[in-house]
């Protein structure tokens, strides 16, 4: 999930949210990433249905189907602590809302990825799938010891809610950053970026405003993306440590 946010000031580029993986990560150790996951059998449970009454996957890319942006929805708020939800009414949640479904998270991080749906239905929230725009595609090279067909969704970031460390461990810090300061940062070796989050990186460094941002990504055409291995180097990917990409 890449979320956006404006800068304090108006004449400054839009902020996107960055999480580093520990050092010890079993997948792109050191890396700094979006928050995001895995889709889980939950996120396929026929009751989401019941919730969002008029969602259909018809008409719309299949590459992005509402089990995926569950999915995504879902491990942010487990992953960063950021609700991306609304009431039926279409008003945003409150700060009550949020706490009276910490416990929700809890269950969730302890593996309870059913609990989202309940939780939500409880508190007269439905996730915000309609406000995610599919923005990228990639798929790792093969012959790396860990694969993945990852989606990237681009949403604005739900103003007042601030995203929370990870007492598990999933990431070790986080940050708002500029996405031209990022690729900067990766470019001298102070930060690393795998080539997907670079790519989105690039597309947003040019944005003025988050409307801005989501407006060329609405007209954008999003491409599948699967390098070869051989072209994952750093000269190409200045300051991205590739050994780390090859370690179980």
């Amino acid at each position: 999930m890449v979320l956006l946010r404006p800068a304090e000031s108006p004449s400054e580029p839009p902020r996107v949210l960055l999480l580093e993986r520990p050092n010890l990560a079993a997948f792109a150790p050191g890396t700094q990433v979006f928050p995001g996951g895995s889709v889980d059998p939950a996120d396929r449970d026929p009751g989401w249905s019941r919730l969002l009454p008029s969602w259909s996957d018809r008409g719309r890319d299949p590459r992005a189907p509402l089990a995926l942006r569950l999915a995504a929805v879902r491990e942010t708020y487990e992953e960063a602590g950021v609700l991306l939800g609304r009431h039926r009414d279409g008003s945003r949640p409150t700060a009550e809302d949020i706490e009276r479904l910490s416990s929700v998270r809890a269950q969730m991080r302890a593996g309870r990825a059913d609990q989202f749906r309940v939780g939500l239905a409880a508190a007269d929230l439905v996730p915000d799938v309609e406000e995610l725009i599919f923005c990228a595609h990639w798929i790792t090279p093969s012959g790396l010891p860990r694969r993945f067909d990852t989606r990237f969704f681009l949403t604005p970031w739900p103003l007042g809610q601030e995203p929370q460390p990870d007492p598990l461990g999933e990431h070790i810090s986080l940050r708002w950053a500029a996405p031209s300061i990022a690729l900067e940062e990766a470019r001298q070796g102070r930060c690393q970026l795998l080539p997907p989050t670079r790519a989105v990186l690039e597309e947003l460094a040019t944005a003025h405003s988050v409307e801005d941002a989501m407006a060329r990504a609405r007209e954008a055409r999003v491409e599948t993306i699967q390098p070869r291995l051989e072209d994952v180097t750093e000269e190409r990917y200045p300051g991205l440590d590739v050994s780390r990409l090859h370690r179980e």
